[in-house]
């Protein structure tokens, strides 16, 4: 249920050292460096404090990258929950310090920057497709200070060089929710199978 990220340096929210209850607006410099997956939480984040103090499963409201950052809650920055307790991170070249544009749940929009992504296998709930089915988590660094972390249909990706019709509003897309398998049409050799390079039947 644990899994490296791509470390970043952030700000610790300093009441969360002391269970919320006080030094509110204070803060400590930490490094971020692991995620913790519990289905039906919101992901948890590992980081190592300047004065060498290690703390799990913070929430994403926990951690800023400036002391400016709206006091924003996680309801807010992080859309779903874990869906498994099996979680992959990976830092897509592609997408590497890419700007975006990404749509909170209250309606407002932010702009920032891709960091990596946090993605779930092992359950149903992290692979069935349709509504139900998977959704992946883009970790964004939002330019507020804040950070983010979004799914596909929450994000406007900003590529100058490839992405030169941008869209202004949101689209009318459907989820795609088929089933796509490769093997469910029958036999497909002629009995050729000792040969490597067997025809197909038409």
């Amino acid at each position: 249920m644990n899994a490296s990220v791509p470390r970043f340096e952030a700000l610790l929210r300093k009441e969360f050292l002391y269970n919320l209850t006080k030094h509110h607006g204070e803060f400590v410099r930490c490094v971020v460096f692991g995620v913790s997956s519990i289905p039906g939480r919101a992901l948890g984040w590992w980081v190592l404090t300047e004065a060498g103090v290690m703390l799990t499963r913070l929430p994403v409201e926990g951690i800023v990258s400036k002391p400016d950052a709206p006091r924003t809650p996680t309801h807010l920055l992080e859309l779903w929950n874990a869906f498994s307790y099996d979680v992959h991170v990976v830092e897509f070249d592609f997408l590497e310090a890419m700007r975006c544009r990404v749509f909170l749940r209250d309606g407002t929009e932010a702009a920032g920057e891709y960091l990596f992504t946090v993605d779930w296998y092992g359950s149903s709930d992290s692979e069935d497709v349709g509504d139900l089915g998977h959704k992946c988590g883009h970790v964004i660094a939002l330019d507020n200070g804040c950070f983010a972390v979004q799914p596909n249909n929450r994000i406007f990706w900003q590529e100058p060089s490839f992405v030169t019709r941008p869209l202004q509003a949101r689209p009318d897309y459907l989820t795609l929710n088929r089933l796509f398998r490769c093997e469910q049409h029958g036999k497909w050799t002629t009995g050729q199978e000792d040969r490597m390079f067997f025809e197909a039947e038409k």
